[in-house]
């Protein structure tokens, strides 16, 4: 079984579900301060260079991902339980 977790909605589970791996988003609390969610909400980190276009485009490839997800984990110390879930399904 391949399981890819990643951060990024559009790359990281739209990209290995489509080669058909189960995903898990690492989808961080707040707190974190985790920047790949925020550029959706009109927040933008300082280095970010992308286009108006480009991230409706994103927003796009986003969406579409959105129900790739297999699992969704908050921080990290979930990770175990969601990897034994998916394998348990299998």
């Amino acid at each position: 079984v391949w399981i890819h977790v990643g951060d990024d909605l559009a790359y990281d589970v739209g990209g290995s579900a489509s080669c058909g791996a189960k995903t898990i988003l690492l989808d961080l609390d707040e707190e974190y301060g985790q920047t790949a969610k925020l550029r959706f909400r009109g927040v933008m980190p300082a280095w970010n260079t992308a286009s108006k276009e480009e991230l409706a485009n994103r927003k796009a490839m986003n969406d579409a991902a959105e129900e790739m997800v297999d699992k969704r984990v908050s921080r990290m110390s979930m990770l175990p339980d969601a990897i034994d879930e998916i394998l348990k399904g299998e």
